[in-house]
């Protein structure tokens, strides 16, 4: 029985496919509280995404600009959506049954607080819940972004920037990983708020520089050794020069590029040849590909 101290809530629920729930994400339509979740059941490709809302009415406008958003861009792709009572005290324990500790890559796994993870020698575990932003690990973009950083820390010092940092998981697994000089970026604040609260809670705040806005933000002019951008397709084309400027001129220097459909990844790939990079390896995950390139020397 729901007690006075704890208010109802009214949940506007969509469930559809992690390619719709991705645009959601990068249009940011409805978004900005704190009062919305979003996760992926990697398994059965299933994204759900809910606003929590104190009146029926505004969770049923919240899940009226959802339907709208996704009946313009989806073809036969499911979408559900609904609108039900919440309280208070299930909003909170509402998305542990699709999160639970899960290895991304060779040495990296991903644990929300509510569960237990014993890694062997050389592991890393990276403690995060869903919230508001995207990234938990389970998304094809981001689960080969960190496969390739996983790869790519062999030599130590070496200097990463995460440009669309979301969540913060990669430069959070970055600096455990041996990473330094660390920046993550991000145009959402709210995201950015996260990404340090995730960050402190894996004990690595200190070792990140947090930077909000947009690429020019950062000042990045030949600083770092590894650039991650997980971003939009057309975003990453029409960046190339810029992404590409970022590297350092050490042999070591790769870009790693994600938020790519795997049909895009052609032309993605030729921007960057374009200006002076070579692909190194292709990563495809689902309908989504990872490029990691490096400067023709």
């Amino acid at each position: 029985m729901r007690t006075a101290s704890l208010p109802l809530l009214y949940a506007a629920r969509l469930e559809t496919t992690s390619r719709l729930a991705e645009l959601y994400d990068d249009a940011c339509v409805e978004g900005g509280d704190d009062a919305c979740t979003a996760w992926f059941d990697a398994d059965r490709d299933l994204a759900i995404i809910e606003y929590y809302c104190s009146t029926r009415a505004e969770a049923e406008h919240r899940l009226a600009a959802m339907m709208t958003f996704f009946e313009t861009c989806r073809a036969q792709e499911p979408l559900t959506g609904t609108v039900r009572d919440l309280p208070a005290e299930d909003w909170a324990e509402s998305w542990k049954k699709f999160f639970h500790v899960e290895k991304v890559s060779t040495r990296i796994w991903i644990k929300p607080t509510w569960e237990p993870c014993t890694p062997a020698a050389g592991e890393i575990i990276v403690e995060l819940d869903p919230g508001m932003s995207f990234g938990t690990g389970q998304h094809g973009t981001t689960r080969g972004c960190l496969q390739m950083i996983d790869r790519l820390a062999t030599a130590p010092g070496l200097r990463l920037a995460d440009i669309g940092c979301g969540s913060g998981i990669l430069a959070i697994a970055a600096a455990k990983l041996g990473y330094h000089d660390l920046i993550a970026l991000d145009n959402d604040p709210d995201a950015m708020r996260i990404a340090n609260e995730n960050a402190d809670l894996n004990g690595v705040a200190s070792q990140i520089r947090f930077v909000t806005g947009d690429c020019s933000a950062a000042g990045l002019d030949h600083s770092h050794d590894v650039v991650v951008a997980n971003i939009l397709a057309n975003v990453l084309i029409a960046n190339a020069n810029v992404l590409r400027g970022y590297l350092s001129r050490s042999p070591a220097a790769r870009l790693i590029l994600s938020g790519i459909l795997n049909p895009q990844a052609d032309d993605v790939q030729a921007a960057y040849e374009a200006c002076g990079m070579t692909l190194i390896e292709s990563l495809q995950l689902g309908e989504w590909t990872t490029l990691c390139l490096k400067p023709v020397p």
